[in-house]
């Protein structure tokens, strides 16, 4: 993988360790949760990161106000709190985050999406 730009933004990082957990073994329980980890940390820092590119523009206030019931940014916003503050992710034995039926990768994807929406819809209008 070549080096660029794209690639270097923190949802495509958020995106690459998720693709990482989800190629992982049974067995490689450290290691899916290192990389699920570092998804969610990498998400959260897509959001910090727009924050610091338009904190300034007139219209980021009702951006980012408008986003503090969104279930993508509460979920990451936690759940990275929860990893870096506390201590390891809240994943049972069949690692999943919000629903046992549901994989702990699988609510990250979908929670990706949605932030990613919400990402591409600010820079829209934040654009000067």
């Amino acid at each position: 993988m070549q080096v660029t730009p794209e690639s270097r933004e923190a949802l495509t990082r958020a995106r690459f360790f998720l693709q990482k957990a989800n190629a992982c073994p049974a067995a490689a329980r450290v290691e899916f949760e290192a990389f699920l980890e570092a998804s969610i940390v990498f998400a959260r820092a897509a959001v910090h990161r727009l924050k610091a590119k338009h904190q300034r523009h007139p219209e980021w206030k009702s951006v980012w106000d408008s986003w503090a019931r969104q279930p993508a940014i509460q979920f990451f916003r936690e759940e990275r709190n929860w990893i870096l503050k506390e201590a390891p992710p809240k994943l049972g034995q069949k690692i999943y985050a919000d629903d046992p039926q549901v994989p702990a990768t699988v609510t990250v994807e979908g929670h990706l999406a949605s932030l990613e929406t919400l990402l591409t819809e600010a820079e829209a209008t934040l654009q000067p």
